[in-house]
């Protein structure tokens, strides 16, 4: 009997959203291609893993004794698949690198250039996660390496964590908003009446974040900070920007401003998995940990090249 971990991720997927229908969404695949893998792993154990209600559906005591045991069977075959690599050559044939969709995406590109560069045999596939989708990668062996975690380390066990340094914000309107000419430190009963542009937290087991939502207002979600600014541009939203990206975007059009609440700049983390580590993981944890390249993966405005960044 062989089962592959790919069904087990998406019975572990089915679990968590009690729907077929959400976790094909999730997935970008068919619900009917879903019913199939979960159908045929059902099978292939000889124990039925849930039950149907309607549109939702549920685990029974088989499928709950399933999912409490197949994380550690997920782990032990990445990394079984990680070590026979190593153990084969030394260098890894593949390589995930999710990257906080913060971080200037000219440093990823130049740090893609040299990658290719140094071993050009290895097949890398860079994702843009948001938030704690970032840690939230990492701990479900969807990432080799993560650029730019932020905030702490939820949870160390088999993680190892380098601080980048600080990300700072610059809140901003547009130039034609009411709050425009305000002189004042704005307070949050006067922000609460305009809409909030953010960027949805792509975590699935940890809590979800925001750059910046006050309690009542309304959000307006985009998915990336090159709507976010436009948006703002236009005077419908108001929010947090990374400073690297209003840089590259000059005065078109945004006034910063200060207020009551003001957001802390984001302390981004490094982060990998400590145990398999070969040599092209090896070899981009020197490379990232640079000084100069630090400081570039943190928004050092003096590195931004406007015409590249404004096409986030």
């Amino acid at each position: 009997m062989f089962t592959s971990d790919e069904s087990i991720r998406i019975v572990r997927l089915v679990a968590q959203y009690q729907s077929i229908t959400a976790a094909a969404e999730r997935l970008n695949k068919v619900p009917s291609a879903i019913s199939y893998t979960v159908r045929k792993l059902e099978e292939s154990f000889g124990a039925k893993l849930f039950e149907r209600r309607g549109c939702y559906i549920r685990l029974t005591e088989a499928g709950e004794y399933f999912i409490a045991h197949s994380k550690a069977i997920l782990d032990d075959l990445q990394t079984l698949k990680c070590n026979l690599a190593i153990v084969q050559g030394g260098t890894e044939p593949e390589l995930t690198v999710v990257v906080n969709n913060i971080v200037p995406r000219d440093a990823i590109i130049q740090f893609l250039c040299d990658l290719e560069a140094a071993y050009p045999t290895t097949r890398v596939t860079i994702r843009r996660e948001v938030y704690n989708g970032c840690w939230d990668a990492l701990y479900a062996n969807k990432a080799d390496i993560v650029v730019g975690a932020p905030h702490f380390v939820p949870k160390t066990d088999g993680i190892t964590s380098v601080p980048l340094g600080n990300l700072a914000w610059d809140f901003l309107v547009g130039a034609g908003h009411p709050l425009a000419h305000a002189t004042h430190i704005l307070q949050n009963t006067e922000l609460r009446k305009y809409p909030a542009v953010c960027i949805k937290d792509t975590s699935v087991d940890l809590d979800s974040m925001h750059a910046w939502l006050l309690e009542g207002q309304k959000p307006i979600f985009v998915p990336d900070f090159s709507m976010a600014v436009r948006l703002i541009a236009r005077n419908v939203a108001i929010g947090y920007v990374p400073v690297h990206i209003r840089a590259a975007f000059g005065d078109a059009g945004l006034v910063g401003k200060s207020i009551q609440e003001q957001k802390h700049a984001t302390r981004l983390f490094l982060a990998h998995r400590s145990d398999g580590i070969g040599k092209v993981r090896a070899w981009c944890v020197d490379y990232l940990l640079r000084p100069d390249f630090r400081a570039w993966l943190c928004g050092d405005v003096s590195r931004v090249s406007p015409r590249s960044e404004i096409a986030r």
